[in-house]
């Protein structure tokens, strides 16, 4: 019994999701500024990291078919503060027909570019933001 076990986990550590490699893949690929393409970007960053899903067009759709919750992340309210690896899906709206996501690097947020907070719009058009965390 106890060998069936210790195979089953090594099975999971060798198929486990890997959040510094999504990481360090998004630093290396982020842009100078925004190209408009932040969930494609989160995505193959999750990709790299061992995440298996189905790409969505749309950051919202990420929100809206649950497909963080699908890979292991679990919506939290908001932290005090962010660790690495969480993710940012802010909602669509009028101003924002997208809406937008990001992951946290350990230092800074990052779509498609490097990020100064993980708000991206202006105040007066900034829809709900929804933090998600990996595994807890």
């Amino acid at each position: 019994m106890s060998k069936y076990i210790i195979f089953l986990c090594l099975i999971v550590a060798i198929y486990s999701a890997n959040i510094d490699a999504a990481v360090k893949y998004l630093e290396s690929h982020a842009e100078k500024h925004s190209v408009h393409l932040c969930a494609g970007y989160v995505a193959r960053a999750l990709h790299a990291g061992g995440f298996q899903f189905k790409d969505q067009s749309a950051a919202y759709k990420y929100r809206e078919k649950k497909i963080l919750e699908a890979i292991g992340y679990k919506e939290i309210s908001k932290p005090s503060s962010f660790k690495k690896g969480d993710i940012t899906i802010t909602e669509k709206n009028s101003a924002h027909k997208y809406g937008h996501m990001a992951m946290y690097s350990g230092k800074q947020w990052i779509s498609d570019f490097k990020q100064r907070s993980e708000f991206v719009y202006d105040k007066k058009t900034q829809p709900p933001v929804h933090y998600y965390r990996y595994g807890n």
